[in-house]
């Protein structure tokens, strides 16, 4: 009988074609704007060697974190020296420096060079860190021991990934689209309504796991298939570079997966397409907003553990990885998480649906 359901609702959602030809295209039409549109801001980093840059201090100087920061600034190749006079932006040009950094109070303002080879950017990059990963700011407070190791060093150098617009976007994307899932379910739903399918179910004695079983796996392959072309036409026409495919297939494999079940969960809950629809929407572009669908995670200005609320963070900062670097240790995180979001929501979709069918018992 599951077999039947399943072969039905196969040929359900392909009736509704269009809805799987929106999660073809759609990619496609955003990954080339944004590719192109942010094709500067995603330059590829380039080892620029080592390089000075001068700083300033205004006000009161806290010699243990400018020390702190300037030794780890010197295992990465920069040396700070001092100036406490002269225009910034003049002494970055006639003392051929990577950056010039004033420092005041418990704030800092990096000024770059018109032409950087990427200096200034590192050096931005690694002050933000330090600060940020540290707790530490220029108010008297204690330098932890971490700092003074280098590890912050180390994870800095670790994660800097060398990727442009056309990788970020064309795999950032995909996996977005994918968590869209939804969307080719809504031809299932409406049929489902229109020819009362539900409650000839009811009465055949199927249980409600094969019944959620029979819409949830056409529904993760239909799926399957059009970001599988998307991807397909991604990496031929814009040359996306996915790096590890195994790998990063099954990424997105258990992102569908976990997409699907969320859908089928709130519509069960719901039993409405239009409310399921809008809430999964509103939770897919939360998770994407925070987790570097339309910012990318790298310059993103959100604390660390609000990245990591979003699902789709892992997935994304996992295949990004991947793609320049050849591995993540964000892969079983992301499995792991999509896994969870899986179980728990085919759980709860039996659950609601063995009760609401109780109900018209």
């Amino acid at each position: 009988m599951i077999r039947y359901l399943i072969k039905n609702n196969f040929k359900i959602m392909f009736r509704n074609a269009m809805n799987i030809l929106m999660l073809v295209l759609a990619p496609l039409a955003v990954i080339a704007v944004l590719s192109s549109a942010f094709s500067a801001l995603m330059e590829k980093y380039e080892d620029t060697g080592s390089f000075n840059v001068g700083y300033r201090i205004e006000g009161d100087e806290n010699t243990a974190i400018t020390q702190a920061l300037f030794d780890i600034a010197k295992d990465q190749g920069i040396t700070f020296v001092r100036y406490d006079s002269g225009d910034e932006k003049d002494l970055v040009r006639t003392e051929s420096l990577g950056g010039f950094v004033v420092f005041s109070g418990d704030s800092y303002t990096v000024y770059e060079k018109d032409e950087s080879k990427g200096e200034g950017q590192m050096v931005e990059y690694l002050i933000h860190a330090f600060f940020e990963k540290a707790s530490v700011y220029m108010n008297g407070r204690t330098v932890p021991e971490s700092i003074n190791e280098g590890l912050l060093v180390s994870e800095k150098a670790e994660h800097m990934p060398e990727i442009d617009s056309t990788d970020y976007y064309g795999i950032i994307y995909v996996i977005y689209f994918s968590w869209c899932t939804i969307v080719c379910g809504a031809g299932l739903f409406a049929a489902e309504k229109r020819y009362r399918i539900k409650n000839k179910i009811m009465v055949s004695g199927v249980s409600e796991c094969k019944f959620y079983l029979a819409k949830l796996i056409p529904l993760t392959l239909v799926v399957c298939a059009g970001i599988s072309a998307c991807t397909v036409i991604s990496v031929c026409l814009f040359g996306v570079h996915w790096g590890n495919v195994l790998w990063s297939a099954a990424l997105v494999f258990a992102g569908i997966l976990a997409a699907g079940a969320m859908g089928l969960m709130f519509y069960s809950i719901f039993d409405n397409m239009a409310m399921t629809v809008i809430v999964v929407f509103m939770l897919v572009w939360v998770w994407g907003f925070l987790g570097g669908s339309f910012e990318t995670y790298m310059f993103s200005g959100h604390a660390e553990f609000i990245k990591q609320l979003s699902p789709i963070y892992y997935e994304n900062r996992a295949a990004v990885e991947l793609s320049c670097m050849g591995k993540s240790d964000y892969v079983s995180k992301s499995l792991l998480i999509s896994g969870l979001i899986t179980v728990i929501c085919s759980a709860a979709s039996v659950f609601a649906g063995t009760i609401r069918r109780r109900g018209r018992a």
